[in-house]
């Protein structure tokens, strides 16, 4: 009896030391990290695309602040960050000379990430040519601007070459190309400022002969 007594708290012994080595076992095992999630006040910065400037000048802001100078096209980002659910609008504060600007996809709240489809687009603004004529008593009178667009004139006032759309950038020249029966016309510059898009350029003064 002694010793089957002994054999039982052999084998109770053992049964026990397997059971802590398998406990120690599953312990040692390192436990896998949660996935990091984004804190709901983290800081996001909006961003995009510039196209078609031409010289320097064009002025973005965000939210009618945060100026941020554009000096060539290409992507841009405003240095500002915002909390998530936040609201926000691109604008164009300043333009390069002669250009418009304009932005698409602008303005909205932020998500869960950083915005990066904000287009801004600046194109050469075009103008109609004119100017005016006075003293004319006949018909005849001809002009022709940059030796290719040609319009007649049959009375006195303003006029502007129809048709025709230049870039602000461009040269301008008008010349007489006709004269009116039994008169002689001149021209003078009068202006070189836009007014209602039509840039006035010459005064067209004919006399009797």
């Amino acid at each position: 009896m002694a010793q089957l007594s002994i054999a039982r708290i052999l084998l109770m012994s053992a049964a026990i030391f397997a059971l802590t080595s398998c406990g120690d076992e599953e312990a040692a095992k390192p436990k896998a990290k949660p996935a990091a999630s984004k804190p709901a006040n983290a800081k996001l910065n909006v961003g995009g695309s510039v196209s078609g400037q031409s010289g320097k000048g064009l002025v973005l802001q965000v939210n009618k602040a945060n100026d941020l100078p554009i000096s060539a096209d290409g992507k841009f980002k405003f240095k500002k960050t915002f909390a998530k659910g936040s609201a926000y609008t691109v604008t164009v504060k300043s333009t390069p000379a002669k250009q418009s600007c304009t932005v698409n996809q602008g303005s909205g709240k932020f998500a869960a990430t950083n915005v990066k489809n904000v287009v801004v687009t600046c194109k050469t603004n075009n103008i109609a040519v004119g100017g005016k004529v006075s003293g004319l008593s006949g018909r005849g009178l001809g002009l022709q601007l940059n030796g290719t667009y040609d319009i007649a004139i049959n009375e006195n006032g303003d006029f502007v070459f129809p048709d025709v759309l230049l870039a602000d950038d461009s040269d301008y020249r008008v010349a007489i190309k006709t004269m009116p029966v039994k008169q002689l016309c001149s021209i003078k510059p009068i202006s070189s400022a836009q007014k209602k898009d039509v840039l006035n350029i010459i005064e067209v003064t004919c006399l009797k002969k």
